[in-house]
């Protein structure tokens, strides 16, 4: 016998998965491309172009390690400046 459960499995599967996909290119696009270059290009000027030593565009050539420092570095640097332009963090 059809339950009608089983009608709106379909459909809740299909929006779990384009939720999973919009999820995975947020954190592509905002922690791997934004992170990545803002971090790269500030530890490129306190080491003196010395660390990282992958290219800008090279984050698939970072151990995963390198890659998540430089990432962090990258997202407190532009959350720091976010907050000394606006002169007040956010509340939550």
């Amino acid at each position: 016998m059809l339950d009608p459960s089983d009608l709106l499995e379909l459909p809740r599967s299909f929006f779990v998965g384009a939720l999973r996909a919009l999820w995975w290119l947020a954190w592509d696009f905002c922690v791997e491309t934004v992170g990545w270059s803002i971090g790269w290009l500030v530890l490129r000027l306190i080491t003196f172009g010395q660390f990282p030593r992958e290219p800008l565009g090279g984050v698939e050539q970072a151990s995963t390690a390198l890659s998540l420092f430089v990432e962090a570095v990258g997202l407190a640097t532009l959350a720091t400046s976010m907050w000394l332009l606006s002169g007040s963090w956010p509340d939550f």
